[in-house]
């Protein structure tokens, strides 16, 4: 079975086109990242689109600073956009990369709208050339909460509150609108780094939505669960994901074999990252007997795991915030996840589409006390499905969050 995703129309409004250029640490065409998304939807509707970023090509390296010095840059194509990778003029501790050339870039290009991905120590050659290009406007979005930075004083106070504070306000002059990706950002950005909150919007990662009913199109329920052994009347729960540690996976496969029901499964749709290879041999212990009913799937392309999501009744994430929650909000799956903290996705939750755990109900215990309901209850796990179905169209279709970003070339 192959899953047949299209590229989508890349005709726009007539007299619409803008050429837009976007500057990311990490790009992979293969991945269902935001980065991707937006190339994918701008190009769809009719624009130019120039990525900046790394020459880091796996995921894993990427979160790993395993980053080969060596690397040239390089210039490749995807979906009609141009993928231009460079090199690091310096690359400090992984903490702060800026790129060579980029102002060189930004004169060849003469883009209509510049879009950065987090703070960048680039920021300063940029600015250059929006003082002396005073009608581009840049915008920024910012993926940066307590959650998952300034963990330590020194983080939160030198390499936030000082070094990476310093590149921003270099820039601070020319950026239109500050985008944090979760309603955390908002307090990080504003505490940590000064910006007024009435000049922040929140933009989710969003979903695929095309992709989505592309693949929903393709009817592949049956087919998935057939390749894994499941029976079409069993109950399967998805999940998935970089399956690093904090993830908890291990409390899924616990509460699967607290359950006990033989028709309980687990889509694993994911990878365990390579330099932790006893990860795996813990979620398996944990499983215990449920271990046969736990089918790991390895990494996945957006169009599977789109495919498998929709094999699935609900899909549960025990631990740590992942683009993977609002797919399967845009899959129309009730979902169960875990806040360990400041990873609030109550935001998408205004139909009752989400159970949220916090605190000591992220355990083995608590997943089962948030599943087995759903499990005996198939006409609460409908009202959630359509819940999320009006969150996806409320929040996360790229189709209507693309025009948010472009409204500042208007006028």
């Amino acid at each position: 079975m192959s899953v047949q995703a299209s590229q989508g129309s890349a005709e726009g409004p007539a007299g619409g086109k803008l050429k837009i250029l976007m500057i990311c640490e990490f790009f992979n065409a293969e991945l269902g990242f935001q980065e991707n998304l937006l190339v994918k939807y701008y190009r769809k509707f009719g624009h130019d689109v120039t990525v900046v970023t790394s020459t880091y090509l796996s995921v894993f390296d990427y979160y790993a600073g395993r980053h080969d010095k060596n690397a040239l840059g390089s210039v490749e194509h995807h979906l009609g956009a141009k993928i231009v990778r460079l090199p690091f003029r310096y690359n400090l501790l992984n903490k702060l990369k800026a790129y060579r050339g980029v102002g060189k870039l930004l004169n060849e290009e003469r883009p209509d709208l510049i879009f950065v991905h987090d703070i960048t120590p680039n920021f300063p050659e940029i600015a250059r050339y929006l003082r002396a290009n005073p009608t581009v406007p840049m915008i920024m979005d910012f993926h940066v909460d307590y959650s998952n930075s300034g963990k330590n004083w020194l983080s939160l106070k030198i390499l936030h509150g000082v070094i990476r504070k310093y590149f921003l306000d270099r820039a601070r002059h020319y950026i239109r609108r500050y985008f944090p990706i979760v309603p955390a950002g908002f307090d990080f950005l504003n505490e940590v780094y000064k910006v007024p909150r009435d000049e922040m919007e929140l933009l989710p990662l969003g979903a695929d939505v095309d992709l989505v009913e592309e693949v929903r199109a393709q009817n592949l329920r049956g087919e998935i669960r057939a390749r894994y052994g499941i029976p079409d009347d069993a109950f399967v729960i998805v999940t998935g994901g970089k399956l690093e540690r904090r993830k908890r996976l291990e409390l899924l496969a616990g509460a699967v074999r607290a359950i006990g029901r033989p028709d309980v499964h687990v889509l694993v749709a994911g990878a365990f990252p390579p330099d932790d290879p006893g990860y795996k041999a813990v979620v398996e212990e944990a499983a215990g007997e449920a271990l046969p009913r736990i089918h790991f799937a390895g990494w996945l392309a957006a169009p599977e795991m789109f495919a498998h999501m929709q094999a699935a009744d609900i899909a549960v994430f025990p631990a740590s915030q992942s683009v993977l929650w609002l797919q399967a909000v845009a899959c129309h799956l009730p979902l169960i996840v875990g806040d360990t903290g400041n990873q609030d996705v109550s935001y998408v939750n205004a139909h009752g589409n989400i159970v949220i755990l916090r605190g000591n109900e992220i355990s083995a215990e608590g997943l089962v006390a948030a599943i087995e309901p759903l499990i005996l209850d198939p006409e609460r796990c409908r009202a959630m499905a359509g819940g999320a179905v009006r969150a996806t169209s409320e929040l996360l279709d790229w189709n209507n969050l693309v025009q948010r970003t472009l409204r500042f070339n208007q006028g």
